[in-house]
């Protein structure tokens, strides 16, 4: 990785998410580093967007609190995401069909937690 490169756009992009007044959530599939992710934050762990279960656990295990799971949730990985709920990490779900909005309330009553989502 070139590093002044990745430097000069992550203070570019860093410009353009202050001057919309957005709060900045990378993508973190290609990178996969929590080097990367520190570089994008400031050096402190910030909102994310993760592909796996695998990267969700592995950036709650580097500190990263508030992560978006970008991907439909498969009912069979629900227990992964409330285990890391249970450790007080904020993992949302995304929901896209009506099915999956069941399966993640089910869970949620049987977990005796909201299971944060986004449709």
């Amino acid at each position: 990785m070139d590093a002044a490169k990745a430097q000069r756009n992550i203070a570019r992009l860093a410009a353009r998410v202050d001057e919309l007044g957005v709060s900045l959530r990378p993508h973190l599939k290609t990178a996969k580093s929590l080097e990367v992710a520190s570089l994008v934050h400031g050096g402190a762990p910030g909102p994310i967007t993760v592909s796996t279960l695998a990267e969700a656990e592995a950036f709650a295990d580097g500190g990263y609190t508030d992560i978006l799971y970008a991907v439909g949730i498969d009912p069979h990985k629900l227990p992964r995401i409330t285990a890391l709920l249970r450790q007080g990490i904020k993992v949302t779900v995304l929901l896209d069909s009506i099915e999956q909005a069941r399966v993640v309330r089910d869970a949620s009553v049987a977990a005796r937690f909201a299971i944060p989502t986004l449709i």
